[in-house]
């Protein structure tokens, strides 16, 4: 899995994207999981990328969308579970559609937390 982190207080690390997002399509493999995180969303006064660019970019793409704060956590271990999951599900597809060979099973994580938080979003804590 691939994680595309732009800083929201920066303009040009969020126009470097779809740069990024073009090496991954030419180098790595086509069934490669792949996430948009904007950081910092805890400075919000210093914001430069919208959450709305945010979210278009994510969708034009195909591709999950999350605001982070690495300095107060938020979204952090969400942004990681989803993409853990996203991979799992991609391999217990693929396991059961060559599930003639009989190795294996399937594969669950599950987070030992009952918050939920949802995407396209970022609260301060």
């Amino acid at each position: 899995g691939i994680m595309l982190v732009y800083d929201i207080t920066n303009e040009k690390s969020f126009d470097n994207i779809k740069n990024w997002i073009r090496n991954i399509e030419e180098h790595a493999s086509s069934d490669v999981e792949r996430m948009i995180l904007g950081n910092k969303c805890d400075m919000n006064d210093k914001r430069q990328v919208s959450k709305e660019k945010g979210e278009k970019l994510a969708i034009d793409y195909g591709i999950k969308f999350l605001e982070t704060s690495a300095k107060s956590s938020i979204n952090v271990e969400e942004a990681f579970f989803t993409l853990a999951r996203d991979i799992m599900t991609k391999l217990n597809r693929k396991m059961n559609d060559n599930s003639s060979s009989g190795a294996g099973g399937p594969v669950k994580i599950t987070e030992n937390r009952s918050k939920k938080s949802s995407f396209f979003r970022c609260t301060l804590l």
